[in-house]
């Protein structure tokens, strides 16, 4: 029995033997096929891999087939012959393009085995892990629009394209002029695009006389994102095309002249027929005066009566040229010293904006009339440089004395931009101050400032960090102050999470604190934040919040009160397609814990509903949400609590000439009490450029101790002033022009033969409309020489012709004749042993067309050197222009001739452009 268990057990061991032989022999057979397990894409289009071929204990001979997904594309011929020697492997090389569509859903490629017979005998399927790109681009397609006459339709091109590979939720907006010209019209239309899809997104407005006697307007075209962010806009530049203009000089610049001021007067009086009346008297304009522009700005106040002293405020005149400008006046500057007063300034800067410098005196004085205190008086000097990377250098020195303070001081601030790239800006300030107690000279303070901003991007992680320090004595407005601004977010998908601290301490010091208020105050807040778009129109948004704010309001005790708060906020963001209704809601909800230690419930409410026409706006609180707040409440024993409600509705009548609004806003404080405000308003536009407006308002201020009410009446008057026109000094004629149809080709205007009664003209580059009598009038324009230029209109076109403007009325006659058309190409023998080293590209060559009488004017060639010509009927010759050709390039042959028909396309010989050879010495030598 026991030797029958043994040879069982020896028959078995010898069976699981030959199996794990034979499945060994099998594995050492079999043939396979591999490479990277997960392939990684980032921003690179061209992949390559390496793809491993295991022959076995075979040879094999046979081709890998790549099975590529949507969006990838081969590079070499495939399938790939493969040959591996028994039991050895090898190595192939692969490459694969990302194409436009490539979509980051992609998540897998497969490579497949087959042998000589095409059959498959392994497959190897590796994992894609793409890097999401988000890249959208913006085009206007119709970057020039010309308006023939009013009530034309007004279409604006846009093309869309998702360079990017993730589909996309986009807005495009487009901003209109308003319909009686003023403010703007927002259109908005939704685009979904798939990776490397375009679309052609077109608005369209119909144009009134309002728009059309604007002459000249533009159209701001916008993209952005699902979540808000920007990715591209563009500009449409839309004018009409009259057959009468004045001439405007090219050469000032538009955004000296055109800056967006909207030239205008106006008288207006508050509380009429009363004994506190006052007028106010407001006007900005603008003139052309030489090659410069003049600006004017008037803000007068009287009170009463004329004997009372004006008070004149953002009140100067101002003159600038191309590259510098002075301005006498009020003068307020943004620096990091307080600068108002009456004085002077004067500035320049260069061509490209690279370097500017600015220096100013003034009087320190609210009225440029003067005021009964003195304030003393500031001056600064500041430079602005950039370099050609882009790096930037500001300096500014400030001078102040102030009698009030009793001090004087000298404050220098520095920037400069360490980094200016795309994803990744950084700035250093630092500053230096020194000020002196006039009452005691020995009494100097020196102090510093130091701040950096850091801001930027990786991947999809942005990142910001803003902070400033300046000592207590230091002269900048930000005197004794610590500032933390820290934050970093990223986009998941359409949404966008972040978090952020911010720290904000203000301790000042002074030499004389006569005058001011010396306290300790901080604010410190964490903040971690979600958002998600959940369509194009509505957003939502929560944050989470911890504030700590302290500051000294004791000022017996010197004792340092805190608050702190735990807060949650949820706003919601929505508006209809045309822009015409808005809701914003905002909760903020938390508990705080405060002077006496006491947990409290926050709670405040901000909502607000727009329409075409009415707008509803309220605000509810209860709570502290400021430490002022819970001051104030525990000294007068009081919960905080408050609300308001505020609708307006406002309406337009008789063709929009008329505008009536109308308000009411309810406000109530637990602390302070409840008011009522009302007004009425109506303003009427007696032309298109007078307005004349009145208003009343109604203020009632109710308390349990006291009732009081105010009413006022108002009325005033604007006119509009003409825009100014970029005038050229000098002599200057007006210029009329006939066109007709030269149906016998001999330039005279015979009996039979017509006006032209459409067709567009440049004179240079000036668009006009040739009218039904055939004639246009360009009036004003500079003695000098005018290019006119036609294209091809209904077969007709002109001769290139240059007008020679030398008297007061000048008018001539253009002959419009029929043309054909005319195709050419250009090539070059280079020969890559004896030619000399050239750019041999065809594109770009520029060719001379001379006609019979010895006219000649240019074309240049394309991308593969063709060319191609709409000329008036006749005899040309066709050569190239020597001095403009690439070096080492010549053409010695003839000219090429051409017979241009009407109706027919004539083909010029081709002309072949040589290039200069080496020069190559022959040595021989001898026995």
């Amino acid at each position: 029995m026991k030797l029958i268990r043994l040879k069982t057990f020896f028959y078995c061991s010898l069976l699981v033997l030959g199996f794990c032989l034979t499945a060994k022999a099998q594995d050492d057979a079999a043939v396979k096929i591999s490479t990277d397990s997960v392939i990684h894409i980032g921003t690179e289009k061209l992949v390559s891999l390496s793809i491993r071929v295991n022959a076995g204990a075979a040879a094999f001979k046979g081709q890998i087939t790549p099975i590529l997904p949507n969006g990838f594309g081969l590079v070499s011929d495939q399938p790939i012959k493969v040959n591996v020697a028994r039991n050895d492997h090898t190595f192939y090389p692969f490459r694969f393009l990302v194409l436009q569509n490539a979509d980051i859903k992609i998540s897998q490629m497969s490579f497949q085995l087959e042998d000589s017979t095409g059959k498959v005998v392994a497959l190897f399927k590796a994992k894609v892990n793409m890097l999401p790109q988000r890249a959208v681009e913006l085009s206007i397609l119709s970057p020039s629009v010309l308006l023939k006459q009013v009530g034309d339709s007004l279409n604006v091109k846009v093309m869309v394209r998702n360079a990017g590979n993730q589909i996309e939720v986009l807005k495009v907006v487009a901003s209109f002029p308003g319909d009686n010209g003023q403010g703007k019209q927002m259109l908005q239309k939704d685009v979904q695009l798939s990776p490397g899809a375009s679309k052609e997104v077109q608005f369209a407005k119909i144009i009134n006389r309002d728009l059309y006697q604007m002459g000249n307007f533009y159209i701001n075209v916008a993209g952005l994102y699902q979540n808000g962010e920007l990715f591209g806009n563009g500009i449409c530049h839309v004018q009409n095309a009259s057959a009468n203009r004045q001439f405007v000089n090219a050469q000032v610049q538009q955004n000296i002249v055109n800056i967006g001021v909207d030239n205008h007067v106006s008288l207006s009086g508050q509380n009429l027929f009363s004994d506190s009346q006052s007028w106010q008297l407001n006007g900005l304009a603008t003139t052309q005066l030489g090659n410069g522009v003049m600006g004017i700005s008037v803000d007068a106040y009287q009170w009463n009566s004329i004997n009372n002293k004006p008070l004149l405020s953002n009140t100067w005149i101002n003159y600038e040229t191309k590259n510098a400008g002075i301005t006498a006046g009020n003068i307020s500057e943004n620096l990091e010293s307080f600068f108002n007063g009456r004085g002077v300034k004067v500035y320049s800067r260069n061509d490209e904006d690279n370097h500017r410098f600015e220096a100013s005196m003034v009087q320190k004085s609210y009225n440029l009339l003067g005021d009964n205190l003195d304030y003393g008086y500031s001056a600064y000097v500041k430079t602005n440089l950039k370099d050609s990377s882009g790096r930037e250098y500001s300096n500014t020195l400030i001078f102040d004395y102030a009698p009030l303070e009793q001090s004087r001081s000298l404050l220098s601030s520095n920037s400069v931009s360490l980094f200016n790239k795309r994803n990744l800006l950084m700035s250093v300030n630092l500053g230096a101050g020194l000020s002196q107690n006039l009452l005691d000279h020995t009494d100097i303070k020196p102090s510093l400032s130091l701040g950096t901003n850091f801001s930027g991007s990786y991947r999809k992680f942005n990142f910001s960090s803003n902070n400033f320090y300046s000592s207590g004595y230091y002269p900048g407005i930000r005197r004794g102050v610590i500032q933390l601004n820290e934050r970093i977010s990223r986009y998941l998908g359409t949404q966008n999470i972040w978090a952020g601290f911010s720290y904000y301490s203000f301790n000042p010091a002074y030499q004389r604190n006569t005058f001011f208020f010396q306290r300790e105050y901080a604010l410190q807040r964490a903040e971690i934040g979600w958002a998600k778009p959940l369509n194009t129109n509505l957003n939502i948004t929560v944050t989470a919040s911890r504030d700590q704010e302290s500051a000294i309001y004791n000022t017996i005790n010197q004792q340092t009160s805190t608050m702190t708060a735990y807060r949650l906020n949820e706003s919601v963001n929505w508006h209809s397609t045309n822009f015409k209704q808005n809701v914003y809601l905002s909760l903020d909800n938390g508990i705080s814990k405060g002077l006496d230690g006491d947990s409290k419930l926050q709670l405040r409410l901000n909502a607000n509903w727009s329409g075409s026409w009415f707008n509803l706006s309220t605000y509810v609180q209860k709570g502290n949400f400021l430490l002022a707040e819970a001051f104030n409440g525990a000294v007068n024993q009081v919960e905080i609590y408050r609300y308001s409600v505020n609708p307006s509705l406002y309406k337009y009548f008789f063709n929009k000439k008329l505008r009536a609004d109308a308000g009411l806003i309810y406000y109530h404080d637990g602390l302070y009490g409840s008011n009522l405000t009302y007004t009425i308003k109506g303003e009427y536009a007696i032309t298109p450029k007078t307005i004349f407006y009145v208003s009343t308002y109604q203020y009632r201020y109710n308390t349990s101790y006291i009732n009081s009410s105010f009413s006022s009446l108002q009325a005033g008057i604007t006119q509009k002033l003409p825009t100014p026109k970029q005038q050229t000094p000098g002599k200057k004629g007006n210029l009329e022009i006939f066109f007709f149809k030269d149906n016998n080709h001999n330039g005279v205007f015979d009996a039979g033969e017509e006006a032209a009664h459409s067709g567009t003209l440049l004179i240079n580059g000036i668009i006009f409309i040739i009218p039904a009598n055939g004639t246009i009038v360009y009036s004003k324009v500079p003695y000098g020489n005018y290019q006119l230029s036609m294209p091809m209109q209904d077969g007709y076109q002109i001769s290139p012709l240059t007008v020679n403007v030398d008297q007061k009325n000048s008018k001539i006659s253009v002959p419009m004749q029929k043309s054909g058309n005319a195709v050419g190409k250009i090539a070059i023998a280079f020969n890559t042993q004896k030619s000399l080293q050239t750019d041999a590209s065809l594109a770009g060559i520029t060719l001379l067309v001379q006609n019979a009488s010895g006219s000649i004017h240019t074309v240049k060639t394309g991308e593969n050197g063709e060319y191609s010509l709409h000329l008036p009927e006749g005899a040309y010759q066709i050569y190239p222009d020597n001095s403009q050709l690439p070096e080492n390039v010549y053409y010695d042959g003839k000219n090429a001739a051409v017979v241009v028909t009407a109706g027919k396309e004539a083909t010029i010989p081709t002309l072949t452009l040589k290039v200069r050879e080496k020069k190559i010495e022959i040595k021989r030598f001898k026995n």
